[in-house]
């Protein structure tokens, strides 16, 4: 189907940075596609995928109905209704005869981007009756939800740097001029980190490989694989020592600082340096520009999980 060229204007859904498109479309085919340049957080930026979301949507190979493979081995379309029907039938005659957990349900990425699919997961899942759940966060961001489930009680409370005030970034094994800012909601993440040195901030990378936001940083600070805990309670061990630690405030918004604040004292820079392989000296600057500096933040990656776990901080 052809008719006069239009342009259209949607948000990209690859991912959480939500990037503005342009699409000029002919008719119901996308012709081009380029960044929204009005758009208040991309401002005219998008990635690859963005760039490829036509070739995507026009692959001649993308599946745009059910599909049931044939006595012959090949495959033929057939109705909603019908692949409905047939897989429903399957599943409780496995169900039946092998019990609930037979299943196994993996959800893919991103349903966040689709308030159906996210609110129909549960009463899915449930309705199955398996314990056997998968997506996309079970190889990435599964601890970041975990950890907000346990610190705020909802795993779907994820706090976010201010990257666009702040003027020290401390990254801990994340890599946004790549990842495009994972959790951050930051289009354009280089852009943004240069952003933070032009206005006299620093960037500071941590990380066992210089990678590609460590090599544009002020500085590169190599880790051992593991000891991302031991890095950050010693920080937290130096600001106490110190006294730069407001103790009433946390007193107001947490439980459980004085059973940290009693282990700290293991945790030293000379106690974690092996661990870490980072020079006690260098752990306490980490500490002191990070707790001087105008506005601070940070987002620290853990891999226990194969997933994430941001820790974000602003200090007005």
């Amino acid at each position: 189907m052809t008719g006069p060229r239009r342009t259209v204007f949607r948000g990209c859904t690859l991912c959480e940075a939500s990037c503005g498109l342009a699409l000029e479309l002919e008719g119901d085919r996308i012709v081009s596609v380029r960044g929204d340049e009005d758009d208040p957080l991309s401002r005219g930026f998008i990635c690859a995928k963005g760039v490829a979301i036509a070739d995507v949507h026009h692959d001649p190979d993308r599946l745009r109905s059910p599909m049931r493979k044939t006595a012959e081995g090949k495959f033929e379309p057939i109705g909603w209704e019908d692949a409905f029907t047939i897989i429903g039938t399957r599943l409780n005659a496995l169900r039946a005869r092998h019990g609930a957990d037979a299943i196994a349900i993996y959800l893919g990425n991103p349903i966040i981007h689709n308030h159906g699919a996210l609110l129909l997961r549960a009463g899915l899942v449930r309705a199955f009756g398996t314990r056997n759940s998968f997506s996309a966060g079970s190889q990435d961001t599964s601890p970041r939800f975990a950890a907000s489930y346990h610190l705020y009680g909802s795993s779907l409370v994820t706090p976010v740097p201010d990257i666009d005030r702040t003027h020290y970034f401390l990254c801990v094994g994340a890599n946004p001029a790549v990842s495009n800012g994972s959790f951050m909601t930051a289009p354009n993440a280089r852009r943004r980190l240069h952003a933070i040195r032009e206005r006299g901030g620093r960037v500071v990378v941590v990380d066992p490989r210089r990678t590609e936001t460590a090599r544009e940083a002020d500085q590169w600070v190599p880790i051992r694989p593991g000891g991302d805990a031991a890095l950050l309670l010693a920080m937290t061990q130096t600001l106490v020592a110190d006294g730069r630690v407001d103790e009433t405030a946390i007193a107001a918004v947490a439980h459980g600082w004085p059973q940290v604040r009693e282990r700290l004292p293991a945790f030293t820079p000379e106690r974690v340096a092996a661990q870490t392989g980072i020079a006690p000296e260098t752990i306490r600057a980490l500490a002191r520009e990070f707790a001087d500096a105008k506005n601070s933040g940070g987002q620290v990656r853990t891999d226990r999980l194969g997933g994430r776990l941001h820790d974000h901080r602003h200090k007005a």
